[in-house]
């Protein structure tokens, strides 16, 4: 991740502070990685602590508690994790489901620190970035 990102969402959601949730407990981060069974990446970690979460661009980005300008269905990232799995969606099952795309398909963050996104409509997965860095990195370029 550039190391000006967060200084760039630093000053974004000081401008919008509705898109981030705030700074949650270390604990509560600790229950993600505990859930997740893998250590969190270490950017991915490192937003979750100090945002919990945000909509990020286009994006709600999933953590800890939900951001008062995300919608009613959106929440921590275990929950919405745990709702993706409960359904049945692929990849979910060794995955958090860190975000969805506008036609309601999880995108995931892996052990590795990649970014999925799976298509419900055609069954694919596409790699969407190959870190968490990078996802956010894009997601601010929109």
């Amino acid at each position: 991740m550039r190391s000006d990102i967060f200084e760039i969402l630093d000053d974004f959601f000081s401008e919008f502070p509705v898109l981030v949730a705030g700074a949650p407990q270390a604990s509560e981060v600790d229950q993600i990685e505990s859930f997740a069974g893998f250590q969190l990446p270490l950017e991915y970690r490192m937003f979750v602590e100090r945002y919990g979460a945000a909509i990020v661009g286009p994006h709600s980005v999933y953590g800890v508690g939900a951001s008062e300008a995300m919608g009613k269905y959106e929440a921590s990232v275990i929950a919405v994790t745990e709702r993706f799995r409960a359904e049945g969606w692929p990849g979910t099952e060794d995955t958090l489901v860190i975000s969805m795309d506008h036609a309601g398909n999880a995108i995931t963050l892996d052990a590795r620190g990649i970014v999925h996104r799976f298509d419900h409509d055609d069954g694919s997965t596409d790699e969407l970035a190959s870190s968490f860095g990078m996802f956010i990195e894009k997601l601010l370029a929109r």
